[in-house]
């Protein structure tokens, strides 16, 4: 799947309020965990360890995207200093970002015993809670419920994957931490989208949209946004996937640094959303050519055809009356002459004025046509010009 460990590690932390690494200093932090040197953290009190465990923590998380290596080191300080003082809560978060930071590198076996660790301390707090209000609790069992998802869904065990989101949704809902329903919803999304199930991964985007803009944080919008802008994309409806991923882009190009990975794979969408909208162009720009050439074709075709039948037709008609006239017969005596309905036609447009062109229009005959029955009128009446022709007809009343 495509840097799908990295898309699924952004389901938010839920363990006391939402959080991520904007707004952090790192190089601020770290300059504050540099004056923590071993012999001073041997001997300090528990209020500075417990100081300096919640800095490393703050580290381990804003590093997470953008240094593994550094994430893992502040993790481990965290939780070294969080076992000696009992925090179980520091404990679990750390065994989780690093299982996490494992699972994104790969090491799937290391993952799975940095998970196994934070299940452990997550059923000595279960046994250990009194409070009446299970929030904290709940928000715990949520964050590692969501991260087994999300594990099983990288590892195509998509059983367990919809179990543990379900388990972790119920929480999401009852407390309304929008955020982390929105990145559910969406990371279910981009498992069906994974696995090419279109159908099913749409309703869960705009479900990740909808708790997005309930959150009302312009992070989880920017990636619910691309979550949609990628289902559009893989759909095959470019404009409206870059519709989507213009609005995420706004976001993510305003923080690069803090999101590198998910500006990385928005704009890479983009960039194939772009080349499939200008093919698009290209190949419907292509067709609709293709289309006007086949519709000047064809009507050209359609006029050649009428004018051959039109031909066709005055050839015979032709011919008939030239046969006829091939055949032997008496001498006919100037009295007996008779014109043709077409003859006629002929020669009361002449005696309007019409031009041969004129008539031809006028009859739907052809021009040469045309001449042909003039001349065939001036043989047969024995004239020699058009005002001859039309006062011998009218001499002989043959109209």
């Amino acid at each position: 799947m495509r840097n799908f460990a990295w898309i699924l590690l952004l389901l938010p932390v839920v363990c006391h309020a939402y959080g991520d690494h904007r707004g952090r200093n790192l190089d601020s932090l770290e300059r504050v965990t540099a004056r923590y040197t071993p012999d001073r953290l041997l001997n300090a009190s528990d209020e500075e360890k417990i100081a300096y465990a919640q800095t490393c923590r703050e580290l381990a998380w804003g590093y997470l995207q953008l240094d593994g290596a550094k994430s893992v080191y502040y993790a481990r300080q965290a939780m070294t200093v969080g076992q000696e003082l009992g925090g179980r809560n520091t404990v679990f978060d750390m065994s989780i970002l690093i299982g996490q930071c494992f699972w994104a590198s790969e090491r799937y076996d290391s993952a799975r015993v940095h998970y196994s660790r934070a299940e452990l301390v997550l059923q000595e707090m279960e046994a250990a809670w009194t409070d009446p209000d299970p929030h904290d609790l709940e928000a715990n069992q949520a964050r590692l419920w969501g991260t087994l998802g999300n594990f099983y869904a990288a590892q195509d065990s998509l059983d367990k994957f919809a179990y543990y989101y379900a388990k972790a949704g119920e929480v999401f809902e009852k407390w309304e931490w929008w955020e982390d329903c929105s990145t559910l919803h969406r990371n279910i999304g981009e498992v069906y989208t994974d696995n090419g199930d279109l159908k099913l991964a749409k309703p869960e985007y705009e479900k990740g949209l909808e708790f997005a803009l309930q959150s009302g944080d312009s992070l989880i919008i920017a990636h619910a946004m691309y979550g949609l802008g990628r289902w559009y994309h893989e759909s095959g409806k470019t404009a409206k996937a870059l519709e989507y991923l213009t609005q995420a882009e706004e976001y993510f190009g305003e923080h690069a640094r803090e999101e590198a990975y998910a500006h990385s794979d928005n704009l890479a969408i983009m960039n194939a959303a772009h080349r499939d909208l200008y093919r698009n162009a290209r190949m419907l720009a292509i067709a609709a050519i293709l289309v006007l050439l086949l519709s000047l074709g064809g009507t050209l075709l359609v006029r050649r055809l009428r004018l051959t039948r039109q031909e066709l037709t005055e050839t015979s008609a032709v011919l008939d009356e030239t046969i006829e006239e091939l055949r032997p017969a008496p001498e006919t005596p100037e009295s007996d002459i008779q014109l043709t309905q077409r003859e006629k036609d002929i020669i009361r447009l002449m005696m309007e004025g019409k031009s041969t062109k004129q008539i031809a229009d006028a009859l739907c005959l052809g021009y040469e046509t045309v001449l042909w029955y003039r001349k065939r009128l001036h043989a047969k009446l024995d004239v020699h010009s058009a005002p001859e022709l039309v006062a011998e007809v009218v001499r002989r009343n043959l109209l």
